[in-house]
């Protein structure tokens, strides 16, 4: 048994995020999934519907099986439509229609990580590779990291590699860093990159996220939405796994 720290949203358009509202803790069984409920938005369609400690068990009627059954229970839904949530209370299941919500765009509160939110928008700090930018990316990986920092040296041959493997199937890598201008382009030209560099000169994005270790990396949907967080050096296959099911 696993459990990951999720919420229940997703796209619907361009022009409105519809989403339950829900963070959860995720446990996996063998044939099924259930989502023990850790917070409910004020502002969701589930609020005063569902509690902390709930457990969901199965999304418009069908049994969680997989996380794509989470990703379909609100795919092309949009605001105000409604899905029907089944949970179990005290040993007492019940079944409720839960409307959609429009999402806010900073959930850190109720996700107490930068998991959920969006992220901030990219400037024009790209100093290596701007042309390369993905104009619609399907997944982008973003790496927090510093010249100084051992370990992010050693995560970049395999952000290389996912890059140069799988780049063409919708992902964007980004090397996000604070240093100086002078430091970077040092760094740049004794070990180029294959995939877009950025420096955020006033830490915003660094505030934003509150980085407080390198490497950090951050996966994000094609709508610029944080799906996982990770600190730390992670291995080629943990990644590649992680990407190739956001690009579902």
């Amino acid at each position: 048994m696993r459990s990951l720290f999720l919420s229940l949203i997703l796209i619907a358009s361009a022009f409105a995020t519809p989403w339950l509202g829900i963070s959860f803790n995720k446990k996996t069984y063998n044939d099924h999934i259930e989502l023990h409920v850790k917070g409910v938005h004020p502002e969701s369609g589930a609020f005063t519907l569902i509690d902390n400690g709930d457990v969901i068990t199965h999304l418009n009627n069908q049994q969680i099986k997989t996380n794509t059954d989470i990703a379909n229970a609100v795919k092309g839904k949009k605001t105000g439509d409604k899905v029907k949530v089944t949970f179990s209370r005290e040993g007492k299941s019940k079944t409720i229609d839960v409307a959609l919500t429009e999402r806010p765009e900073n959930i850190s509160s109720l996700m107490g990580s930068a998991i959920g939110s969006k992220a901030i928008e990219f400037g024009n700090n790209f100093y290596a590779n701007a042309e390369k930018r993905n104009v619609k990316p399907k997944v982008t990986l973003l790496d927090f990291w510093a010249t100084w920092c051992g370990p992010c040296r050693q995560a970049m041959p395999i952000l290389h590699s996912l890059y140069n493997e799988l780049a063409g199937q919708g992902l964007e890598v980004i090397g996000v860093s604070s240093e100086g201008n002078d430091v970077l382009a040092k760094f740049q030209q004794q070990f180029p990159g294959p995939y877009p560099m950025y420096r955020d000169a006033k830490q915003e994005m660094w505030s934003r996220y509150k980085i407080s270790s390198v490497p950090t990396l951050m996966l994000l949907d094609e709508n610029g939405y944080i799906l996982k967080v990770w600190h730390g050096i992670r291995s080629e296959k943990a990644l590649r796994d992680a990407v190739k099911e956001a690009l579902k």
